[in-house]
């Protein structure tokens, strides 16, 4: 795959979330131990995988940000016009901050919500 320019992400969970500044996708899978008595070398069997995103980007007062928490979204993290990494997320917490000196900024946690995974189209 080519390298990319964050100027052409983008974000959609069920709608084009505007005003985006960024967002980050963590990926983890646990494993566990499986090693037997008299074995020699130690084995490890792969458990559950897992994912989480952090959107950010400028607060809009038209957003209903309320009405997002705990809800069920199918999130795409674009990383160009076509290509995006995407899964059933649950979105798990949201920050709005203000400050006097700025404009108003905003920050969504998803977890995922998915026995299919993470994919990438």
């Amino acid at each position: 795959m080519a390298v990319y320019h964050g100027k052409t992400a983008k974000v959609d969970d069920g709608a084009v979330m505007e005003a985006t500044t960024g967002w980050t996708l963590t990926t983890s899978a646990d494993v566990a131990e499986a090693t037997d008595m008299g074995d020699t070398w130690k084995s490890f069997a792969l458990g559950f995988d897992d994912c989480s995103a952090t959107v950010t980007g400028n607060a809009r007062t038209t957003r209903n940000t309320v009405a997002q928490l705990g809800a069920a979204v199918t999130l795409k993290l674009y990383i160009d016009a076509t290509n995006y990494f995407y899964f059933t997320a649950i979105c798990t917490s949201i920050t709005e901050t203000a400050n006097m000196n700025d404009i108003g900024k905003m920050s969504y946690t998803y977890a995922m919500n998915d026995t299919a995974g993470l994919t990438y189209a």
